[in-house]
């Protein structure tokens, strides 16, 4: 089952608030989610762990809805989980995503990411997203998408 990237990205808030990662910036944050997703489809042949797309900006892969919801937070530290309105049934309601509490293997995948990259800032994590030959790099800097093939073949 794919969640969506607001779930995931709640589970990385939810270990920094935790005091289990430092430093969680929406920068560093969604360059995490890049590398989770990443990591994810080469090791589950090809399957995503969350539906939504990155793109290529400036500062590396970014996922332009998540963006909106946490750019409010500037290059500082999010302070609080993501949460969105759905309709339910004709009326509003505000929910907060998360990962399913018995999915123990995508939280052993977060675990190992925060392990791996979690001690990394967000600036060098977008500079290590700009490797030659990585995913991000296969394309023009347009904002256009990064397909999950190129995210599972050019992970190191």
């Amino acid at each position: 089952m794919a969640y969506s990237a607001a779930a995931v990205a709640n589970a990385f808030i939810e270990k920094a608030n935790k005091g289990e990662l430092s430093e969680l910036t929406p920068m560093k944050l969604q360059k995490l989610l890049f590398y989770t997703q990443s990591w994810h489809l080469k090791l589950c042949n090809g399957r995503p762990l969350f539906d939504d797309l990155f793109a290529r900006w400036k500062f590396g892969p970014v996922i332009p809805p998540l963006y909106h919801m946490l750019k409010k937070y500037g290059s500082g530290e999010i302070q609080e989980p993501i949460s969105i309105i759905i309709d339910s049934n004709g009326e509003w309601k505000r929910i907060t995503p998360t990962i399913q509490k018995d999915d123990a293997d995508a939280m052993k995948l977060i675990d190992k990411i925060i392990e791996v990259y979690g001690g990394y800032s967000g600036t060098a994590l977008s500079n290590m997203t700009h490797a030659p030959g990585s995913a991000w790099s296969r394309g023009a800097v347009d904002g256009g998408p990064i397909t999950h093939t190129d995210m599972a073949e050019h992970i190191h």
